[in-house]
């Protein structure tokens, strides 16, 4: 297929859109995004240039621009397939007549979706940007929304749900759908993503590549990192936090990094859960930390 380059022309509407994120991501800061925003704009007020690094689904820059900041003052890297997702919407390239097709082609028996994943899974490429469309469907159907990885020319860890309905002795009386969110509510949502945040700059780069110094401010320069946390399993790639991090200094930035543990004295708790064994025996706390560091 030959995809076709799509010119959005909009009015940036700061204040009517609110965006969501397009689906559940692993790892992803949704339920932690305003936390972050307000721990960032107390310490640099609201008009500044962030910096997104291993965004992901992008919860962080969303939460940003749903609160006025406009897109052009983001930029957005990440190395995984979503990576080339973010750099096409930035360029205006993100094919969504494609994009419609696919999710027309979705079936509509909803026990039948499964199957289709798994065959759209096999997909090869020579590059994940050329299947950013296929992408999105698969993450959004991923089991547990796992990671789909790129390997290059074929995605990995592709396992997706099975649409199941309650029993007269199930605990759940509710369906658990086979796509999170189900397919018109994805389509809106990347619209509306696609539309509304043109005005980024986003990278499909490795966050030790990033040349901090290429990014011109006047602004206060704050660094959001969120990286595979230490000791967690399910992610294709580490990084070198270290390297990362000492990069952004040496440009002036403030650094905020989300972990299992505190990287400075000057941090913040986000949240705190409890781990429990198959016995359910308590068997410790999971704090997680936003570290600042300058």
């Amino acid at each position: 297929r030959i995809k076709t380059q799509v010119h959005l022309h909009i009015i940036y509407r700061r204040y009517e859109m609110q965006l969501t994120p397009m689906f559940a991501y692993q790892g992803g800061k949704t339920k932690l995004a305003k936390k972050i925003y307000d721990t960032i704009t107390t310490n640099h007020g609201k008009d500044i240039t962030f910096v997104d690094v291993c965004c992901g689904g992008g919860s962080i820059s969303i939460e940003f621009i749903n609160n006025g900041l406009h897109p052009e003052n983001i930029h957005m890297f990440d190395a995984g397939a979503i990576g080339a997702f973010w750099q096409q919407v930035s360029e205006g390239t993100f094919d969504l007549e494609y994009f419609e097709y696919l999710i027309s082609q979705i079936p509509k028996d909803l026990s039948k979706i499964k199957n289709f994943m798994e065959d759209l899974s096999n997909i090869e490429y020579s590059y994940v940007g050329e299947v950013t469309q296929e992408y999105l469907l698969l993450q959004a159907s991923s089991f547990g929304g796992k990671q789909i990885y790129d390997q290059g020319n074929k995605f990995g860890n592709t396992s997706f749900r099975s649409y199941w309905l309650p029993t007269e002795t199930s605990s759940r009386r509710s369906p658990v759908n086979p796509m999170m969110p189900m397919p018109s509510t994805l389509l809106k949502r990347v619209i509306d993503v696609v539309n509304e945040m043109q005005c980024i700059k986003a990278t499909h780069l490795l966050a030790e590549n990033i040349d901090f110094s290429k990014i011109k401010t006047d602004k206060d320069l704050v660094v959001y990192i969120d990286p595979p946390y230490k000791g967690t399993t399910g992610y294709k790639d580490t990084i070198d936090l270290q390297l990362v991090i000492g990069n952004a200094v040496k440009c002036g930035a403030t650094v905020y990094v989300s972990e299992y543990y505190n990287l400075s004295d000057d941090f913040v708790i986000l949240s705190e859960t409890s781990k429990g064994g198959i016995s359910g025996t308590r068997k410790g706390d999971m704090v997680e930390y936003l570290s600042v560091i300058k």
